[in-house]
């Protein structure tokens, strides 16, 4: 086998095994921060949460339209707004990582950036289930 043939043999290999290494769940969810931060698109921000949580959000729209007296799409750019400066207001830090099996519990402390200051520690609570990949099945905030 000559070099180059090589060289590509090995390079497909490399690419193969870092293909098939998994994020950890603390890895998906600082990825889906980040991009909340950036202004994330609703489409782009459902691919992080599970399906069980994707049907619980879209049986809910009927209920926050009518409570919001705002269309569906008002509705979503207030829901990402509001996530955006959430995340831009609070600094994370991982507590906790605990996986079992297909499910794991994340437990960050959050401190507020942006000078609202909170007598209560504050800190998130994620819960994700592996589908293919780690989702987001439920939040917990604690302000």
């Amino acid at each position: 086998m000559n070099l180059a043939k090589y060289i590509i043999l090995l390079s497909v290999i490399y690419q193969l095994i870092g293909c098939s290494s998994e994020e950890s769940p603390s890895q998906v969810y600082e990825e889906y921060n980040i991009k909340v931060l950036n202004s994330i698109s609703y489409e782009d921000d459902k691919a992080y949460y599970s399906k069980r949580k994707q049907e619980e959000t879209e049986s809910k729209f009927p209920q926050y339209l009518k409570q919001m007296g705002k269309s569906r799409d008002e509705v979503i750019e207030f829901y990402l707004n509001v996530s955006s400066e959430v995340a831009r207001c609070k600094k994370i830090t991982l507590a906790s990582e605990v996986i079992d099996a297909n499910t794991a519990t994340l437990e960050y402390s959050q401190k507020d950036i942006c000078g609202n200051q909170s007598s209560a520690e504050e800190k998130q609570i994620i819960k994700m289930i592996n589908e293919g990949g780690w989702k987001i099945d439920d939040v917990e905030i604690s302000l």
